[in-house]
């Protein structure tokens, strides 16, 4: 009766977690800190476009908003990445930004499609950001969670998983976090308009 568990455990899939936190800051105008808490103009929306990834997007309503990652090509297949957010404004002068949901849209042969969208869906992820207008500087505090489970027969030792992918997400979310800080800055209403490229 012992063997059946014990053969369980030893199949079972090791398990790979991820867990870095990032902040990044600038200096931020007095005309910036007034659009940000200004609940009317659309602050929210801005943050969540200012991730270079998401080339879309759409406000769900109720403080929730759809973004769209830029497309990415797998053999065969068109990878479409759709994420869901959830923003809350804790006070005038701080936003808080969560990944609530994510899925994979595929195009292509629907054999293939189904492999990536299997693969894609073993990954787990968390992520809260906040971002808070304080002492004349825009501060964006990030925590990102990923998990997923590495089954026995990978040839692969998981401490090398593990360590290798621990600091290739925590400098990634490094750079994520500083791009969106100086991206959201743009929105400041008193910035110069940037130049028009000259014409050829």
């Amino acid at each position: 009766m012992r063997l059946l568990p014990l053969l369980a455990v030893a199949h079972a899939a090791r398990t790979v977690k991820w867990e870095v936190k990032a902040t990044a800051s600038k200096p931020a105008p007095a005309s910036f800190d007034a659009w940000f808490a200004n609940a009317k103009n659309p602050v929210e929306r801005a943050i969540v476009a200012a991730n270079d990834a998401i080339s879309e997007v759409s406000d769900l309503g109720g403080g929730n908003y759809e973004g769209r990652i830029s497309g990415a090509t797998f053999p065969l297949v068109k990878l479409q990445p759709v994420m869901e957010f959830s923003l809350t404004r804790q006070n005038p002068r701080s936003i808080s930004i969560s990944l609530d949901k994510q899925r994979m849209e595929t195009t292509g042969p629907r054999w293939a499609c189904r492999i990536v969208e299997a693969m894609a869906s073993i990954m787990d992820t968390t992520s809260t950001s906040v971002f808070t207008v304080e002492n004349n500087e825009l501060v964006c505090e990030a925590s990102v969670t990923a998990s997923f489970d590495v089954p026995r027969w990978v040839p692969v030792p998981l401490k090398s998983i593990q360590n290798g992918g621990q600091s290739a997400i925590q400098k990634q979310v490094e750079g994520d976090v500083g791009t969106m800080v100086s991206n959201l800055l743009k929105n400041d209403p008193s910035a110069p308009a940037e130049e028009a490229s000259p014409a050829p």
